[in-house]
């Protein structure tokens, strides 16, 4: 009966330590900027605010930050490489599949609310929700796929060119 036991996955240590690096200056980094984020609210908003965007803000450069010192590291070449040994399908199709995923989410959802705030009834909402589906689909996919494989291609090259200093 091995319908509850998982494959080991085969993790190579320096990969795990640098890893592990870099997720504690990642931490130290979020950490900071969320200080940042709460005292720019008390002292410019005051208390009760509901704005969000120190907080996107937040996400945007600890995103960013981790993921270029992967790439210096050399570290993010080399986790695509134990990924695709492992796996069926290699990481840049499964950035096609996210940022098709995400596209497709955008979409419907804007769709969805256009409709709903739009729309009259009957075939004109179906209308709306069709027109502004395939608007934001014909945008936002194209967008999220091309973004996603242009930041996997640099981020792997950058990280080759950095592994392969002395």
């Amino acid at each position: 009966m091995k319908w509850f036991q998982r494959n080991k996955k085969v993790e190579d240590e320096r990969i795990v330590s640098l890893r592990n690096k870099l997720y504690k200056e990642t931490y130290i980094v979020i950490a900071v900027l969320c200080f940042v984020s709460i005292a720019v609210k008390w002292f410019v908003y005051g208390q009760g605010t509901e704005n969000i965007m120190s907080e996107l803000s937040i996400l945007l450069v600890s995103s960013l930050y981790f993921l270029i010192r992967s790439a210096y590291l050399g570290l993010y070449a080399d986790e695509v490489e134990v990924h695709d040994r492992s796996s069926r399908f290699p990481m840049s199709l499964k950035n096609v599949f996210w940022g098709l995923g995400v596209g497709i989410a955008i979409s419907v959802f804007m769709g969805i609310r256009s409709t709903i705030e739009y729309g009259d009834g009957g075939l004109h909402s179906l209308w709306t929700f069709v027109i502004v589906f395939l608007g934001a689909f014909m945008i936002y996919v194209p967008l999220f796929v091309v973004m996603l494989l242009i930041g996997h291609a640099l981020a792997k090259k950058g990280s080759k060119t950095q592994d392969m200093e002395p």
